[in-house]
């Protein structure tokens, strides 16, 4: 293991598809037990991520700390982080993603020395056909070019759930071998009807009762399914964050975003993994 330490800069989505990359890379060298968490800068105060650093979790030959949004740390908390790493645990690994850092940054200067500083600038919606014709082709199925381009166009900037979107427009598929517009147009509009705009209103109005009582109306008209929640819940969103660019409905994607992470890499999402997460992104 190298310096225990990784920077990605750029685009949200291609830096997300590259921590999924280093964490199967990590998982195949250290072993299935490797601890991973996720979370944002401020989230929590660096001094308690350095305690948790200092120690592994029972069983675990490593972890991994992914943190968002490392461009907000404080000069306080870089000079926290710059003592540590002068002398860190070998087996805690910290993979920060930043848009963007200023010359000087001294992660960039520690990513850059252990030769893990990943920038990620191409041009993204080249890379997100690509994904989304790679992901088809394993299906055995093909998108129309009017059906890729409102696809694209719904997702507007943010292609964090794409991998969602397109599983949902396979499943709906079926036996059938293409995915037209009608197709896209369909699982829109199913979305419009979903029942949560409520809750996503009172998620940025940081109204946690009332998000507790509208995620059990929700649950209960879903059978329970949580699964069935998450895409939904990240269009409108989305639909919220067009209107109303506020840091409460950034951190909630944010948020969702690593909940459907949860699952795509098979772990247990509940009902308590979705309070969890109103209680963070109403916080």
């Amino acid at each position: 293991m190298k310096f225990p330490l990784f920077l990605l800069i750029g685009d949200p989505f291609l830096s997300r598809e590259k921590a999924k990359e280093i964490i199967a890379s990590l998982q195949k060298e250290l072993g299935d037990g490797l601890a991973v968490t996720f979370s944002r800068a401020g989230d929590e105060p660096v001094e308690s991520l350095l305690a948790q650093a200092r120690t592994l979790p029972f069983l675990a030959p490593a972890q991994v700390f992914c943190m968002s949004g490392a461009e907000r740390f404080t000069k306080s908390d870089l000079t926290l982080w710059q003592t540590y790493f002068q002398s860190p645990h070998p087996q805690s690994i910290f993979l920060f993603e930043a848009e963007a850092l200023e010359k000087g940054h001294p992660f960039l200067e520690a990513a850059a020395k252990a030769r893990q500083l990943f920038l990620l600038r191409p041009d993204a919606r080249k890379l997100v056909a690509h994904f989304i014709q790679e992901k088809l082709r394993e299906a055995r199925k093909q998108i129309t070019p009017d059906a890729l381009a409102l696809l694209e166009s719904r997702l507007d900037d943010s292609f964090l759930f794409l991998d969602s979107v397109l599983d949902q427009l396979i499943l709906a598929a079926g036996e059938k071998p293409e995915i037209d517009r009608a197709a896209v147009e369909a699982l829109e509009e199913k979305w419009k009807q979903f029942g949560g705009f409520d809750l996503t209103q009172a998620l940025a109005e940081r109204d946690f009762p009332r998000c507790l009582k509208i995620l059990e109306e929700l649950l209960e008209v879903s059978g329970q399914d949580v699964t069935a929640l998450v895409g939904p819940l990240h269009w409108q969103l989305r639909r919220l964050w067009e209107t109303k660019k506020s840091p409460v409905v950034e951190k909630a994607l944010e948020g969702l975003f690593y909940l459907d992470w949860h699952l795509k890499t098979g772990r247990a999402l509940g009902r308590t993994e979705l309070e969890s997460w109103l209680v963070s992104a109403t916080s």
